[in-house]
């Protein structure tokens, strides 16, 4: 089977590489941000993976207990967990990410229960203070890890985990890499569809499909039958499909600003520190999301720089309805990218794929604008 066709099978829910691992006799734990990290439950010998919800059709269970202006996401994620669709999960793990995501967590403690929860707090800002409040929070998760699947976190082991995440933190900066070029050899559908796969399966398994595709890339022809680079920037977006309307119609995305995309991986922890002050000062301050109060000038920077870096021609927004954050975020961006001459479209959108014929109707207009 080819790397690719693998990768999309990897996106499913509980997909081959899942299946196995539990028949394997080991735990899985979902979580529900990227501050959520990783390194810490892998460490455990336990496979993390991020809850998606992209088998979701509607949401009349989940409507009963959220209000229908709460986010899609989290509302899709309740309803999965309520047609028990979660079941592969050992438990699961969040954080005050968002108002939203916190209330998912109390309801499916209360609706559709696992055998193991937590919740991490996560600052709201970066400062000396604020980042030693957060290794020991980091320290509170890893004793509850241990206690609870009578495991032993060494140090060791915790060293080996960041190296594991850190060779997938440069295997998705070489893939991006490739993306600058005049004719990119993998377009943003592509792209999407590795990222989940990456948050879906073992991570040493992962890192070395990637490294064999990425060779493959290498030597692939480049895409030239597009009218414009298009950068991706927004709330949670893990939906290939939605990416595929935008290429469809000639926008080429090069790049992003997006919690499964480049603020996922752009961030290195230290190797050469101790392991847990080298995770508390990377995960708070990684480049950031909206929940950070103090990061909006380095998240539009950052913006900035990429959007010279990948040569971008126009920046989307893709707005999930009814998330505040990225609301009064994109508000923010929007002024910046008005300042520095940059065109965008801002585009509201559920979780799940919808509207495809307005969607179609804007991005076709935009396009003929950045021509």
């Amino acid at each position: 089977m080819a790397i690719m066709e693998e990768f999309n099978q990897a996106i499913s829910l509980s997909n081959p590489y899942i299946n196995a691992w539990k028949r394997g006799g080991k735990k899985v734990l979902g979580y529900f941000c990227s501050y959520i990290p990783e390194e810490l439950i892998h460490a455990a010998e336990i496979l993390p993976i991020r809850v998606r919800a992209r088998d979701c059709t509607d949401t009349p269970m989940a409507d009963a207990y959220m209000t229908p202006t709460t986010c899609s996401y989290t509302r899709c994620c309740l309803e999965l967990a309520n047609r028990k669709q979660y079941n592969f999960l050992d438990g699961i793990v969040s954080c005050n990410c968002c108002d939203q995501v916190r209330r998912l967590y109390d309801n499916i403690r209360y609706k559709a229960p696992f055998p193991y929860h937590y919740i991490m707090g996560v600052p709201g800002y970066v400062s000396d203070t604020t980042t030693h409040w957060f290794k020991h929070e980091l320290i509170k998760f890893k004793q509850n890890l241990e206690e609870n699947f009578q495991v032993k976190i060494s140090d060791d082991k915790l060293v080996n985990s960041i190296s594991v995440y850190n060779k997938s933190r440069e295997l998705f900066k070489e893939l991006y890499m490739l993306r600058k070029q005049d004719h990119p050899p993998i377009s943003g559908t592509e792209t999407m569809n590795i990222i989940s796969a990456g948050v879906s399966i073992p991570r040493e398994q992962f890192n070395e499909l990637l490294t064999k595709q990425l060779s493959e890339f290498k030597e692939k022809s480049g895409v030239s039958d597009y009218r414009s680079r298009i950068m991706l920037v927004g709330s949670m977006l893990d939906e290939p499909e939605y990416i595929q309307v935008i290429e469809d119609l000639g926008g080429l995305v090069v790049t992003d600003s997006l919690c499964m995309g480049t603020r996922y991986f752009w961030d290195f922890v230290d190797e050469k520190k101790e392991p847990i002050d080298s995770l508390a000062e990377r995960y708070l301050s990684k480049i950031s999301c909206p929940r950070m109060t103090d990061g909006q000038t380095q998240r539009a920077q950052f913006l900035m720089d990429l959007i010279k870096e990948f040569k971008v021609d126009g920046v989307i927004f893709e707005r999930m309805k009814f998330c505040a954050l990225w609301w009064a975020e994109i508000f923010m961006l929007r002024k910046k990218l008005k300042e520095e001459g940059v065109p965008f479209l801002d585009l509201e959108r559920e979780y799940i794929l919808s509207g495809v014929g307005a969607m179609k109707t804007r991005v076709q207009t935009f396009m003929e604008i950045l021509e």
